[in-house]
């Protein structure tokens, strides 16, 4: 009798364990020290992963002493224009300078605060920028006058009139949404959004949580919109009369900027184990905990820490690491410079997948699984900018329009805008990836890793 007992307790615990491996959760924690050491001035590093189906998925890491500027608002001064290279510099404070495209004006026309913009940006003009990539190595900061304000429903941006509903809503709930949006006046009887008086041209951006919020939380989406439609109009109104450096909008916390990657509904449940991130989580979700919509738990263990039971330090030395092991015996090689990232794909230790495939077969079945993890770092990287993968070779033109395909699809799912580009003659897939955040590697730039042989540090 015990041993029927214990067997079916046993097997309560591998259904429980399977259970827990497919919740998606995201982990905050502090970074492990084994993998990374910080540097004196900035204090242990913090980091926010996602793991899903008990893999890392993407990965950012912050510091509460360490505050970033993405997303905030400064009146700056146009220092120097450089037609060569269709761009300017842009002054957010003194002797701070950052870099505009000038192509970015045809998109979102600046606002500036001593003239009416005539299609010319000239030297000494002043206008509201904001911050939207930080200083890396030898390149400056670039600002934007995409003016940007993000909400939990809803996106204001400067630039064309019109209204854009989430694709991941169905036809019906976007059709609703269209109508309501109409009928408290958010947009007129074209469904363009209603503009204001003394701001640029703006377009509104309906977010799928306003959309399955909808039938329930009408006040709470009128609440947000308003809410977000006076800042927006406070950041111009205000513009016209503040000094040149003034800070217009400031960017949300150092927790709220590293969840910025992660989308809402990518995770069911929030693990910390740091009691004043749960504090502020408490708050950043309230609505969501009250609905059961997320779930959020103070983890707490004097015998095995966070990072420990998911693993992290192993997971995050893959991630810094050049070599990625595919289940097959395949392996990815992936190589980062200075101008692009080179991602090689070999068969390794992979002859046969099946003793009835052929060798073509293989090589397709290998592709399409290497397929899925570049997807994936691309992610957990955070790589950006120009990315050559080189696959193994495939027999025919329609398994190469495959391979694209699937990597279109896989891509798709990217918070990030990630474009498939092509595949060359020799075989090189093209892919370009938008850079909003700075890549692991950068991530960790300020930070040292332990060699545990010598006990050296070595800078990554």
């Amino acid at each position: 009798m015990s041993r029927a007992i214990e067997h079916n307790s046993a097997r309560q615990d591998r259904v429980t364990q399977c259970r827990e491996r497919e919740t998606n959760r995201l982990l905050i924690t502090v970074c492990p020290q084994g993998v990374i050491q910080s540097e004196p001035e900035y204090g242990p590093p913090t980091v926010a992963a996602l793991v899903k189906q008990d893999r890392l998925t993407a990965l950012q890491t912050f510091s509460s002493r360490r505050q970033s500027r993405l997303g905030t608002v400064y009146l700056g001064k146009v220092k120097k224009i450089l037609k060569s290279l269709n761009a300017c510099f842009i002054e957010i404070a003194d002797r701070e300078q950052c870099f505009l495209r000038m192509d970015e004006l045809e998109k979102a026309p600046p606002f500036l605060t001593g003239r009416v913009y005539d299609g010319r940006l000239l030297e000494g003009d002043e206008l509201p920028v904001q911050l939207e990539r930080e200083a890396v190595k030898t390149k400056q900061a670039a600002v934007t006058t995409r003016i940007t304000l993000q909400g939990k429903y809803f996106v204001f941006a400067v630039g064309a009139v019109r209204t854009g509903i989430s694709k991941k809503l169905d036809a019906s709930l976007r059709n609703q949404m269209t109508e309501f949006l109409k009928n408290v006046g958010i947009t007129d009887a074209d469904g363009y959004p209603a503009q204001e008086e003394g701001v640029p041209p703006f377009g509104l951006v309906v977010r799928t949580q306003a959309g399955l919020a909808m039938e329930q939380e009408e006040d709470k989406l009128l609440e947000e919109y308003e809410e977000l439609r006076q800042r927006f109009t406070a950041i111009f109104s205000q513009g016209r009369h503040r000094t040149c450096y003034s800070c217009l909008f400031e960017a949300g916390t150092a927790l709220e900027e590293a969840l910025t990657p992660f989308l809402p509904d990518e995770y069911q449940e929030i693990v910390t184990d740091i009691p004043k991130v749960y504090e502020e989580l408490q708050t950043l979700f309230s609505d969501m905990l009250s609905t059961g919509t997320k779930q959020l738990r103070l983890y707490q263990d004097d015998v095995l820490s966070l990072d420990k039971l998911y693993g992290l330090e192993g997971k995050l030395q893959e991630a810094l690491g050049k070599t990625v092991w595919l289940r097959s015996g395949a392996y990815l090689v992936i190589e980062q410079t200075e101008s692009l990232t080179a991602i090689d794909v070999n068969t390794g230790k992979c002859v046969k997948l099946s003793g009835e495939q052929t060798p073509e077969e293989t090589m397709r079945r290998v592709n399409l699984e290497a397929a899925v993890e570049v997807a994936r770092q691309l992610r957990l990287r955070n790589l950006s900018g120009i990315i050559i993968v080189d696959f193994i070779n495939l027999a025919t033109l329609a398994q190469e329009e495959e391979l694209l395909q699937k990597l279109r699809e896989l891509t798709r799912e990217d918070p990030v805008t990630v474009q498939i580009v092509d595949m060359t003659p020799l075989g090189l897939v093209e892919i370009t990836r938008r850079k909003v955040f700075p890549s692991l590697r950068e991530q960790m730039g300020a930070y040292k890793r332990r060699d545990k042989r010598t006990g050296a540090n070595e800078s990554i």
